[in-house]
């Protein structure tokens, strides 16, 4: 070192820890230290100016001090909290992705095993479905041994096979409504063949063009009507009135036998048969269950002579409002009697013949078709009512009624000939029921 520069460093005045004096860098106002990290200027300006409140009030209050640390935390804490939610949907979004991603892939680059796998499933299944179907319909065969059996078991539907023969049987107490084949077997007349139909003997003798009663062959088929009667084939300018009139027989009967309906329009050349028809060339015989024409309060109708139950006695009234008489009776066929009013202008109301409740009503359907507009009345003793062919029916199902009260207009609806009312009495309500009226009506 030379001379000059000692000089220099003479003249430096000397420095030392006391002469610098403390640098204020930072405004106490001013200093926050997360400024970047909350990022939210409207954030930032309410605590600024809470601190700037805070620093006038320091020495007056400390309240206000614990109240801003609180608010303070709690930003703090909700800060983070949605921050972990949004990581966590982000994991979630992206694992769906990957996933759905996977998944294309797979079902494009390997759709040809997709589809098979898938045809393969569907083969099995239509196989399976073919099997248990051939399983289920193939009859089972049970070998039969050696042994003798004391008992077989018959099936209670089987002993009408054990006990059938040519000649089918309807049992009486199911009206036939066609004509069926007999075969003549040996040992058989006119008469056992009409008593085991319970028909007359000429009526099988019309139907079969027989005019000696002695003239039955072995193995003849004849046709048995379903009821007495004549089965006629259909003439040009045949009416049901011309018809009626012609066999002595009633127009409503052939109506409702051969469910005509209006206009009756006959067919010609077709077969039509007349319920209690009779051919006049012929002695008329006797039926047992002709119906009989009578007046009101009559209770010669039909089978007037059968039983009255004892429980009810006599319970029935007029079931007509209005001058009526009886046209048609009680028989096999023809389950009730007919009520014909005797004024055709001013038509009366079908009344209730007893108390009671009406359980059906409407247009007949079902068990009830051909009945037109009609009522059906329990009376709370075990029987019931019918009333058919209405023009109106003035009452609904569940509703009261009383002896007397209207249940509608007289009329000739459905199956029916002329304006009349159809009167049933049954036990119960169901068609097998029916009995003749007559010996119940006061």
């Amino acid at each position: 070192m030379n001379n000059n520069d000692f000089q220099q460093n003479k003249n430096i005045p000397g420095l030392s820890f006391k002469s610098i004096s403390p640098l204020k860098i930072f405004d106490d106002e001013n200093l926050f230290v997360d400024d970047e990290i909350v990022g939210n200027q409207f954030i930032r300006d309410i605590k600024r100016k809470f601190s700037n409140f805070y620093s006038r009030q320091k020495s007056k209050n400390n309240l206000i001090e614990f109240i801003l640390a609180i608010i303070e935390y709690i930003f703090s804490r909700l800060q983070v909290f949605f921050i972990l939610i949004s990581v966590l949907f982000d994991i979630l979004f992206q694992s769906f992705n990957s996933k759905k991603n996977s998944f294309a892939t797979k079902m494009f680059w390997g759709r040809g095993n997709f589809l098979s796998s898938a045809f393969k499933v569907l083969l099995v299944s239509v196989v399976f479905i073919i099997a248990i179907t051939y399983l289920y319909r193939k009859p089972v065969v049970s070998a039969a041994g050696d042994q003798m059996l004391d008992t077989i078991g018959v099936a209670q539907t089987d002993l009408v096979v054990m006990n059938a023969s040519v000649n089918t049987v309807t049992p009486k107490d199911r009206p036939r409504r066609y004509p069926e084949e007999y075969i003549v077997k040996r040992g058989d007349s006119l008469a056992s063949i009409a008593s085991l139909y319970d028909l007359d003997v000429k009526t099988i003798m019309w139907a079969n063009n027989i005019a000696n009663v002695n003239s039955l062959k072995l193995g003849q088929t004849l046709e048995i009507p379903p009821r007495d009667g004549v089965v006629v084939t259909i003439k040009k300018g045949d009416t049901v009135e011309s018809l009626a009139k012609k066999y002595s027989a009633e127009a409503a009967d052939i109506v409702d036998h051969n469910w005509l309906e209006s206009p009756f329009t006959l067919v010609e050349g077709s077969e039509l048969f007349i319920p209690n028809g009779i051919i006049k060339e012929t002695p008329k015989p006797v039926y047992a269950s002709a119906p009989l024409s009578l007046s009101r309060g009559s209770t010669s109708i039909g089978y007037s002579n059968a039983p009255v139950d004892p429980n009810v006695g006599k319970f029935l009234g007029w079931p007509v409002g209005g001058p009526s008489r009886i046209s048609r009776g009680f028989f096999p066929g023809h389950y009730g009697i007919d009520i014909y009013p005797t004024n055709r202008v001013n038509l009366p109301d079908v009344v209730a013949a007893s108390a009671g409740t009406v359980i059906s009503t409407g247009w007949g359907s079902g068990k009830y078709n051909g009945f037109g507009y009609y009522a059906h009345v329990d009376h709370g003793n075990g029987y019931t009512t019918l009333y058919a062919h209405m023009s109106q029916v003035y009452v609904r199902s569940g509703q009261a009624v009383g002896r007397g009260q209207s249940l509608g207009k007289i009329g000739a609806t459905g199956v029916a000939f002329g304006i009349h009312v159809h009167f049933e009495l049954r036990r119960g309500a169901e068609l097998s029921g029916r009995i003749n009226p007559a010996p119940y009506m006061q």
